[in-house]
């Protein structure tokens, strides 16, 4: 038996022609054992230089459904329609990550051949319903492109949290819908689905947005808070608040709240330790704005989201605090930082309402009428009064142009 190494095309072909003349040899035998070392060098031979690509995924589909008599009918648990098993086995429609789930745990085809390239097959989100995220909003608001929300709302979902940096952020222990994931000033009425996506968007969103330096919790107080509010009389001050705070470690990020949200604003601490102040403009006023702005901003000076464990704090604040002794605290704070309450309480303009007492109010505190207008209205529980000097559709259109 004369046995040489299978290193070159020529050597491979001749070990095949040997292989066909041992065919059938005897186990055991001297011809048998050649057949063998030669199978094992032809085969170490094709895996280096012919490898067999894996099947598609559609071709380890039909394999499967002929090894195990299936018809098209029998994949429609897997995927959710005939149309759809038609649409995916003619090649028009691409596995969603719940038909390969399902096709994977069913049918035992390995998720590997399933998966195409640039894909990974995550373990774990089996029971969220995906479909309850807003998809086709955050779809059409181009946080994510070149994937059917009608479809696939979790490979929606999953690649906006990695856009956030945040890929992990659905299935941690402190994650979905538990009450003190969205702080304690929270309407009912919300989605939270919608709120996580908001929460996701507004991530992704600062993810690109560049800071001046880091964060320093030691700058967050209340002569800072005082600074903000007077860049209120500039007719682009919120742009400037958020060129200042940028300066100061703090990302400000404007995003449109998503139906049956009830938000105005967010405070949230990143993984790296930057603060995010996030807010909806849902209430397209002036003094909405700088209200919302100092109160988020106010949670960060009192470190409220720190102490309380939260990763992030949300605030409807149509509604009243009550006896929320952080929701108090941040109100008192931000309201102090506007007009302060000596000067609130000896002018005249919280109780006459009258335009002339506003402005002489706000050039005193050194702050925009609305702001001034906004608290009499709050004050007076009387949002009739002052309805035109609010500053109604004078914000967003900063942050759109």
């Amino acid at each position: 038996m004369s046995i040489r190494p299978v290193r070159t095309e020529e050597d491979y072909s001749a070990a095949l022609e040997r292989i066909e003349e041992l065919w059938g040899a005897e186990p055991g035998t001297a011809e048998g054992d050649e057949l063998d070392i030669l199978l094992l060098l032809v085969e170490d031979y094709e895996d280096k230089h012919h490898p067999v690509p894996p099947p598609s995924p559609i071709e380890a589909i039909k394999f499967v459904m002929d090894q195990k008599g299936l018809k098209q009918a029998d994949l429609v648990p897997f995927m959710g329609s005939h149309s759809k098993v038609s649409e995916v086995l003619s090649g028009k429609r691409s596995l969603t990550l719940s038909m390969i789930r399902a096709l994977h745990e069913e049918l035992s085809i390995p998720a590997e051949v399933l998966i195409t390239e640039g894909q990974h097959f995550p373990e774990n989100g089996q029971d969220i319903p995906w479909d309850r995220f807003p998809v086709k909003e955050i779809v059409g608001r181009k946080w994510v492109t070149g994937l059917d929300p009608n479809v696939q709302a979790e490979e929606i979902i999953r690649k906006l949290a990695a856009q956030a940096g945040s890929d992990d952020y659905l299935f941690s222990d402190a994650a979905c819908f538990r009450q003190g994931f969205s702080g304690t000033r929270r309407n009912k009425k919300d989605n939270p689905y919608a709120i996580q996506a908001w929460l996701l968007g507004l991530l992704s969103v600062a993810a690109d947005f560049e800071l001046g330096c880091e964060y320093r919790s030691s700058d967050i107080d209340a002569s800072l808070l005082k600074k903000i509010a007077g860049l209120s009389e500039l007719s682009n001050g919120p742009l400037v608040a958020r060129e200042y705070l940028a300066s100061r470690g703090i990302k400000l990020v404007c995003v449109r709240h998503f139906k049956r949200t009830y938000l105005d604003g967010a405070v949230l601490i990143t993984k790296d330790g930057t603060p995010i102040i996030g807010m909806s403009l849902r209430h397209d006023r002036i003094d909405n704005f700088w209200f919302t702005l100092l109160h988020e901003l106010s949670h960060l000076a009192l470190q409220h989201v720190q102490q309380n464990g939260f990763n992030c704090i949300i605030d409807d604040l149509d509604l009243k605090p009550s006896q929320d002794d952080i929701e108090h605290a941040a109100d008192k704070m931000a309201m102090e930082a506007l007009i302060p309450q000596n000067l609130w309480a000896s002018h005249p303009a919280k109780d006459s309402a009258k335009i002339s007492d506003v402005r002489d109010l706000a050039r005193k505190a050194h702050i925009h009428p609305a702001i001034v207008a906004g608290r009499v209205r709050y004050h007076r529980n009387n949002y009739r009064l002052l309805a035109r000097h609010v500053g109604h559709g004078e914000v967003r259109k900063l942050f759109e142009e």
